[in-house]
Parts: C-alpha cells; sequence; structure tokens
C-alpha cells in the first residue's frame, strides 16, 4: 500500500511538471484571404505548399493556418492574444493590413494595429515575420505611399524580417491573379512562397541557434 501511494505520488509530480503539451516548434500564419486560399482548394494555396517544403526539409516544425478570408488589422489584433495563447507558436508571420487598404481605413489605425500585434507576438515569445501589401493608387498617391511603408517602419522600429510586399511579381500578371481581379490564382500560390520564404528561412535559421 505504501509503494502504490509512493508511485502515484511520482506520476502525480511527473504529470504537473511535464509540461501540458509536448508540441513541435510552429509556425503560426496569421492572415486574411490571401493565406487563406481564398477561391482555389486549400491545399494549393501558398500556406499549404509551405506545409509541404517544410515536411521535406524540416519534419519537425508545424504549421498552423490562422488566418481568415475578410479580416482587419482591428479584427486580427482582438482574436491575436487568444490565438497565441491557443497555439503558442515560436513564429508568426502576420499577413494583414490588405483589407484596410481596400476599405480605405486610416493608415494610422492600421499602423497602431500591427504595431500592438507585433508587441503582443513578441511578449509571447515568439519571432515575428511581417508581410508587407501595396495598393492602387485608389484613395490617392499620399494614402498609397503611406500605407506601403507602415510596413517597413514598423519593422525597422521593432527590428523585424519583413517581405515589402507579398504579390511582387504576381500583381501586374493577370495570368496569376483570379477572376476578381485581386486574389492570387492557384499559379501565383508558388511565387508568394518564393517572396516569403527567404526572409523565414533566416528566421528560422536564428530560432534553431
Amino acid at each position: 500500500m505504501k509503494n502504490s501511494i509512493v508511485s502515484l505520488c511520482l506520476i502525480s509530480f511527473v504529470a504537473w511538471a511535464t509540461p501540458a503539451f509536448a508540441a513541435n516548434p510552429s509556425i503560426l500564419i496569421y492572415g486574411d484571404s490571401l493565406s487563406a486560399a481564398y477561391g482555389i482548394p486549400q491545399q494549393q494555396g501558398w500556406v499549404a505548399l509551405l506545409k509541404e517544403k517544410l515536411h521535406r526539409e524540416n519534419p519537425g516544425i508545424d504549421v498552423i493556418n490562422a488566418s481568415i478570408s475578410g479580416e482587419t488589422t482591428s479584427g486580427g489584433l482582438t482574436r491575436l492574444a487568444r490565438t497565441l495563447a491557443q497555439n503558442k507558436p515560436q513564429t508568426i508571420i502576420i499577413e494583414l493590413g490588405a483589407n484596410d487598404g481596400l476599405r480605405g481605413l486610416p493608415v494610422k489605425n492600421m499602423r497602431e494595429n500591427l504595431d500592438a500585434m507585433i508587441q503582443l507576438s513578441k511578449k509571447s515569445g515568439a519571432r515575428v515575420l511581417l508581410v508587407g501589401m501595396k495598393i492602387p493608387p485608389n484613395y490617392g498617391r499620399q494614402y498609397t505611399q503611406e500605407f506601403s511603408q507602415v510596413y517597413t517602419a514598423l519593422a525597422s522600429r521593432h527590428n523585424i524580417p519583413v517581405v515589402p510586399f507579398m504579390l511582387e511579381n504576381i500583381a501586374v500578371k493577370p495570368q496569376l491573379i483570379q477572376a476578381d481581379g485581386l486574389h492570387p490564382n492557384a499559379l501565383g500560390q508558388p511565387i508568394i512562397l518564393e517572396n516569403i520564404w527567404p526572409e523565414l528561412q533566416r528566421l528560422l535559421k536564428k530560432s534553431s541557434r
């Protein structure tokens, strides 16, 4: 009986001392429809292609896609703390702002929301990669310039890597865009990954040191 009690105590201690999860290092993709594979099969989206690439080259890393079509920086900020707590990622890719730009929302608010998301992510212990966007001059040249400058300015302020334009080599090529004129088609998804991968790869190498 005494031995049974001792064994039970030891088991209880181990259970208490062991983390509640033994998850692999993970990358959280936190974006909008551009990362949610809008209009195409999920397996053809750039996030799925990233999963395949990592499975081949570094199978110990999980990829979690928490992207929501239509998401703004305000909506992203609202749910970020909960998402970080639930997933505990080692790396987060923040890809938000396009919907703010499409709706002509104040650049100042977008900047503040992204700034807060970067701070929350870093506070949680996650490394941050910021993915930028550019928009057409529908709301005037000044708005367009201020919008695109937000990403590089925040990256400099927080000393984090940035992909200045997610749709580089895609946006001006109609054959890579869906009929809505906004979202890359399946042919454009590998190019998105090519745009993001160099900065992500450098960040992952830093994380493994």
